[in-house]
C-alpha cells in the first residue's frame, strides 16, 4: 500500500491506523462500497484521514444523490418531545446566530449541493446576493429557483469570483474533498479581504460514525481545523463543537493584510488527539465482532427489528451473519418512512409489527439510549435492545 502525504499538512504518513475487516466498506449515503476502508492518523497536525476511493471525482458526478427525491427532502438533527428539528431548520437557525446579515453580503455556497440551508437563508434575509458551485450538475433544477443563472457554476469557480465574496460558506463538504489544504486555499482566495469562511465539518471524535466513511477522505480534528485554516492565510474566529451535535461549526476571517498567520494548536493538543484517535480505531475494531456476538445469542424465535435507517444501521447489517433476519428498520423521519433501506421497508416507530421483541440500535453510541427511551410508541412494548 502506497503511504499518503496529510491532506492538511502534507507530512508524510505511516501505516493506517485502522483498517477495516474484509473488502467491504460503507459510504456516507449508508451503501456498501466494494473494498477496504484505510484510515491514517498525522502526527504533526492531528488529521485523520481515509484513502480516497477510485475514481472519486465520477463517484461525486454520478453516484454521490444525497437528498436528491425532493426540494423538500431533508435530514432529521434532533426530536424532542416528538417533535423533529430538521438539519436545514438548525443550519440557518446556527448560521443566523453566528454571522450578521443586516447589510448586503455577497455569499458563495461551497460544495453546496441542493443549498437548502442558503434557500432558507435568502427567504429570511434578503439582503444575501446567493451563488452556489459543487461538482456536479444534479443539483442546478434546484439552484434556479433562487439563484440566477450567472451566480452558479459547475466543476470550477468561475474567474471573476476571485476576492468577490463577504462570506462563503460549506456545509458539510469539506470531509468529501481530497486536496483539503488546496481547497480552503482556494476558498481564502474567493474572499474579500475581512471576509468570513463559515463552515461546518463532522467530528470525528463526537460523531464517531465518521471514523469509518469511506467516501469521507477527512475526518476533521480541532488542531488539524487549526492547521488547515493559518496555512490557507484565514484568521480563526471560532470552532465550535456544543452548537451542532457531532460537528464543528467553524468561523475564520480573511485578514486585510497578507500577514502569515499562525495555527493555535499546542503539541500537547495534537498529541492528545492522537491519543483519542488510536481509542476510536480500538473501538471500531471491535464493533463488529459485538455484533456478530449480539446476533449468535438470538434464540430462534426472536423476531428482530433495527431502530434508525442511517450509517450506524447500515453498520449493523452490513456485519450480521444473517442480515435477512431483520424484519424492519424504524426511524422517526418522515422522509424516510415508506420507503425501502437495504431492501427492507422503514415504519414510524408506532408502526412496529406485533411480533417483534428485539431492537438492534442504529444510532449514534453516545445519544442512542436517550432517543429510544424518548419514543412512547417503543416504551409500551416489551423489547429487548441492543447498542453498539
Amino acid at each position: 500500500m502506497r503511504q499518503p502525504s496529510c491532506s492538511v499538512c502534507g507530512e508524510r504518513l505511516g501505516e493506517p491506523l485502522f483498517t477495516s475487516a474484509g473488502q467491504k466498506s460503507l459510504t456516507s449515503l449508508c451503501r456498501i462500497h466494494p473494498g477496504e476502508t484505510n484510515v491514517f492518523a498525522c502526527r504533526e497536525c492531528g488529521h485523520l484521514q481515509t484513502s480516497a476511493i477510485d475514481d472519486i471525482a465520477a463517484y461525486y458526478d454520478s453516484e454521490y444523490d444525497i437528498l436528491v427525491d425532493s426540494e423538500e427532502e431533508d435530514q432529521i438533527y434532533e426530536v424532542r418531545d416528538g417533535k423533529p428539528t430538521f438539519r436545514t431548520e438548525h443550519q440557518v437557525r446556527t448560521l443566523l446566530a453566528k454571522l450578521q446579515f443586516d447589510r448586503p453580503v455577497d455569499l458563495l455556497d461551497y460544495g453546496c449541493a441542493k443549498s437548502s440551508t442558503i434557500r432558507e437563508l435568502c427567504r429570511l434575509s434578503p439582503n444575501v446576493t446567493a451563488h452556489a458551485f459543487d461538482v456536479s450538475a444534479r443539483y442546478i433544477p434546484f439552484w434556479k429557483k433562487f439563484i440566477r443563472p450567472e451566480n452558479y457554476a459547475v466543476n470550477e469557480t468561475k474567474p471573476e469570483w476571485t476576492a468577490r465574496f463577504d462570506v462563503v460558506t460549506s456545509f458539510f463538504s469539506l470531509e468529501h474533498i481530497p486536496a483539503a489544504d488546496g481547497t480552503v486555499r482556494d476558498i481564502a482566495k474567493l474572499l474579500k479581504p475581512g471576509g468570513t469562511f463559515y463552515c461546518i465539518v463532522p467530528n470525528v471524535l463526537s460523531n464517531i460514525a465518521d471514523f469509518i466513511v469511506v467516501d469521507h477522505c477527512n475526518h476533521f480534528t480541532s488542531p488539524s481545523l487549526k492547521r488547515l485554516l493559518a496555512d490557507a492565510g484565514l484568521e480563526l474566529t471560532a470552532i465550535d463543537d456544543h452548537v451542532h451535535r457531532g460537528a464543528f461549526v467553524v468561523v475564520a476571517n480573511k485578514p486585510d493584510d497578507s500577514a502569515e498567520v499562525e495555527s493555535k494548536a499546542s503539541r500537547s493538543e495534537i498529541e492528545h488527539t492522537c491519543g483519542e484517535l488510536s481509542s476510536l480505531a480500538d473501538y471500531w475494531r471491535n464493533a463488529a465482532a459485538k455484533v456478530r456476538a449480539r446476533e449468535m445469542e438470538l434464540r430462534d424465535e426472536d423476531i428482530i427489528a433495527v431502530y434508525g435507517a442511517g450509517f450506524y444501521a447500515a453498520f449493523i447489517s452490513a456485519n450480521m451473519v444473517r442480515p435477512d433476519r431483520i424484519t424492519c428498520y424504524l426511524d422517526q423521519n418522515p422522509y424516510l418512512q415508506g420507503r425501502k433501506f437495504n431492501g427492507v421497508s422503514v415504519f414510524a416507530p408506532s408502526e412496529l409489527p406485533a411480533g417483534v421483541n428485539t431492537i438492534f440500535v442504529g444510532l449514534n453510541p453516545a445519544h442512542a439510549a436517550a432517543i429510544v427511551a424518548d419514543i412512547p410508541a417503543l416504551a409500551s412494548r416489551a423489547l429487548k435492545y441492543f447498542y453498539l
